[in-house]
């Protein structure tokens, strides 16, 4: 005889341009639905669940958010789940099939298992920053390949004067861009999150870029509990691999965070060592104790974090020569 479920779930797998959708009902039975990834697939879902189930997908670029938006305007529980938590959970059962309405059913199972917190809107100002941030980058990354395109074309023993040109009008076009965008930004962050913006641009070391990165990919610091925490979000955590005496690893940084923060934050200890006297000291201990420059410029990287989580955590100014009251 089938037992009555307490807590109803849906698991669902999202994609550019469909949904897969896994769900139980009041008998623990599980149906499968496929509906498009927009507003009329988005009622379909409800259709068939209703609004008291809890909703669980993963967070997978852009694709999951207007979900998400819809659901949550219909009063819905919901969970956005970090996609490596999910496909380690199928590891651990040793799942070898993979399909979308296989990840579908198994999103189900975790949500039904491990009960995830739910969503929390995010601020509109969020949303906003972060556009105005990968614009600013993506125009940057555009200004370098123009650069190298113009380099090499120097080199040619009869280099295209109209090509120079137009790279070099094109160039001077995204400069001014990305000077308004980072005016914008900067205003934006000011309304949104004015005490974090003097706070982290007050660590030496941290530029107005580097800030503006931390403050919205951490959404304001708004789940950020510890440094480790940062640490890790940020793909810096030191991680070790050994046992007994025949494996032996070296330690490495757990690369699993965002490789544009980490970049900006490398070049950040590149300035902090100059300009940031606890920075600076740890690197000199550290190349003294036979580091590499790359292993303590890491370390840099992460005592940098340390103190941007202090002055916020803190809200607070940073200080070059606080010294800590903790034993």
């Amino acid at each position: 005889m089938a037992m009555e479920v307490k807590k109803l779930c849906c698991g669902i797998d999202v994609s550019h341009t469909k949904l897969d959708v896994s769900y139980q009902n009041n008998l623990g039975e599980f149906f499968h639905l496929q509906v498009g990834n927009n507003i009329n697939g988005f009622k379909k879902i409800l259709e068939h669940t209703g609004t008291g189930y809890h909703f669980v997908m993963e967070a997978t670029g852009v694709y999951y958010i207007r979900l998400a938006f819809y659901l949550h305007q219909q009063d819905c529980q919901l969970s956005v789940v970090n996609a490596l938590s999910i496909k380690r959970y199928i590891q651990m059962h040793l799942e070898r099939n993979k399909s979308d309405k296989k990840d579908a059913a198994w999103i189900c199972r975790y949500a039904i298992e491990q009960c995830p917190p739910y969503w929390e809107m995010p601020d509109s100002a969020y949303f906003e920053s972060k556009q105005l941030y990968n614009t600013i980058r993506e125009y940057t990354e555009q200004i370098k390949r123009f650069n190298n395109q113009l380099h090499s074309l120097r080199l040619l023993p009869v280099p295209s004067k109209d090509t120079i040109k137009s790279l070099e009008k094109m160039t001077a076009h995204l400069q001014k861009e990305i000077k308004l965008l980072e005016l914008k930004l900067e205003s934006m962050l000011e309304q949104w999150q004015p005490a974090q913006l003097k706070s982290v641009g007050s660590v030496k070391g941290i530029g107005k870029r580097a800030t503006a990165m931390l403050i919205v990919f951490t959404q304001g610091f708004k789940n950020t509990y510890s440094h480790r925490q940062l640490i890790s979000f940020a793909g810096l955590s030191p991680t070790e691999y050994s046992s007994g005496s025949s494996i032996q690893g070296k330690s490495r940084i757990y690369k699993g965070g965002g490789k544009n923060l980490r970049d900006v934050l490398y070049m950040c200890s590149m300035n902090a060592i100059k300009t940031n006297t606890a920075c600076k000291a740890l690197y000199e201990r550290l190349r003294g104790n036979g580091k590499t420059g790359k292993q303590a410029l890491i370390a840099v990287c992460n005592k940098l974090l340390k103190q941007v989580f202090a002055v916020v955590k803190n809200n607070t100014l940073y200080q070059p020569n606080y010294c800590s009251t903790k034993p």
